[in-house]
């Protein structure tokens, strides 16, 4: 296991300083991070949406690149912004250095809070989870881009934990900070609300309406009347920053990333809607076992990938949440059952960096990744179905049943 996670880790390593110069030159999408923070530090708040002043500012410290002549769109609600203004008191390369490192904190703060709910992971050191997660391709994408999804991973995490100890309205607080990734915290809140109910829809709901008013705060009425039209327009047109679906590692980019495919033709939407539907459907049927102290880990894990698999224009760095699925799995293989071991079999190319690279950068098909998804999600689904129907059950002392 360590020899593969130190190649993974070395391809890493390489890959990052083969682009060292791209990330200096500000190509990584941190530069729209630290736009965001700039403009607001700089009182532009208003402005926040505006193509023409995001051009304006990112000139400033992002004048060589080759490959964009317009600006590298800011599309996350305002209030995130905030969490980048202290960054800006920093030039661009020493900025992004200092990212990544609070996002190698955060790591370290993701593996405490796991191996406090899944015990079995107590006998791996913190700093090899850490090394381990580093070794995940979808990690390492944040790493490169100086993306935001780590910090989306530690609210996860934390709301994880605390429906691990039935503090539903807390647990909904937390998964409310994640809305600056709405596309992703939406599905995963609304099958969380569908299990644990009014006290956490209630949770999320308070945080959910502070981001809303600090983000009036700061952008005032006209810059918010005027984010969901910006939004779409760039999410939905490639010429504009949008993704192609070939490289969505999504639900959507599965179905949609073909080229004899049209992603906006009626009958592939229905397609898309229809499907989306059905695997959030499967998911929330578990509800009758998602309150189990055996299965519910189970339930929060097929929720997120549930999540990731339907959410709209999801990215590969999105795909760090997988961490906290890749965690239950793990400690419930640590425990001992043999039965449940195929679990980890769908996530294993997952978990091959060289695929990745394949995919990404050789056949530019990283929406192929959306198949292993889909059969994790099935193979979690159907094993907590197979568990919650068994009679046979240990003790509630039983160790299977805790590491479970």
């Amino acid at each position: 296991m360590w020899s593969f996670a130190s190649g993974m880790i070395t391809i890493h390593l390489f890959f990052l300083w083969q682009v060292r110069d791209r990330i200096a030159r500000g190509d990584p999408d941190f530069t729209v991070f630290y736009t965001a923070g700039k403009m607001l530090r700089q009182g532009q708040g208003t402005q926040l949406y505006s193509a023409r002043v995001q051009m304006a500012v990112q000139a400033e410290f992002a004048r060589n690149s080759d490959i964009r002549r317009g600006p590298l769109p800011y599309l996350h609600p305002p209030f995130e912004a905030l969490f980048f203004l202290p960054l800006t008191f920093l030039a661009y390369p020493q900025a992004f250095a200092a990212w990544n490192l609070i996002n190698v904190g955060i790591l370290f703060g993701v593996a405490v809070l796991l191996r406090q709910s899944l015990l079995s992971l107590q006998s791996v050191p913190v700093w090899q989870m850490v090394l381990l997660s580093l070794a995940f391709f979808p990690i390492f994408a944040n790493f490169h881009q100086g993306q935001d999804a780590i910090l989306l991973l530690l609210i996860v995490t934390l709301s994880f934990r605390a429906l691990d100890h039935d503090a539903e309205f807390l647990a909904g607080c937390w998964l409310g900070f994640g809305l600056f990734k709405y596309h992703l915290i939406l599905p995963l809140a609304f099958i969380l609300s569908c299990w644990r109910g009014r006290r956490f829809a209630l949770g999320l709901a308070t945080t959910g309406s502070a981001a809303v008013l600090v983000s009036l705060g700061l952008v005032g009425w006209k810059g918010a009347l005027q984010y969901p039209v910006y939004a779409w327009r760039v999410i939905s047109g490639p010429g504009f920053g949008g993704i192609p679906p070939r490289q969505l590692p999504s639900f959507f980019g599965l179905l949609t990333g073909w080229h004899w495919l049209q992603p906006n033709t009626l009958i592939m939407q229905v397609a898309v809607a229809a499907g989306s539907i059905a695997l959030v459907v499967a998911v929330v049927s578990l509800r009758r076992w998602s309150r189990s102290r055996v299965l519910s880990r189970f339930c929060f894990a097929a929720a997120v990938v549930a999540a990731v698999l339907v959410g709209y224009s999801v990215n590969t760095y999105d795909l760090s949440l997988l961490m906290v699925p890749l965690g239950v799995v793990a400690n419930c293989v640590l425990a001992g059952p043999r039965d449940v071991r195929g679990l980890l079999a769908p996530a294993i190319p997952l978990l091959i960096s060289p695929l990745w690279f394949f995919l990404w950068m050789g056949w530019q098909r990283t929406n192929v990744m959306a198949i292993f998804l889909l059969w994790w999600l099935f193979v979690l689904v159907a094993e907590i179905r197979r568990l919650g129907n068994r009679t046979d059950w240990p003790t509630p002392e039983s160790p299977v049943i805790v590491n479970v």
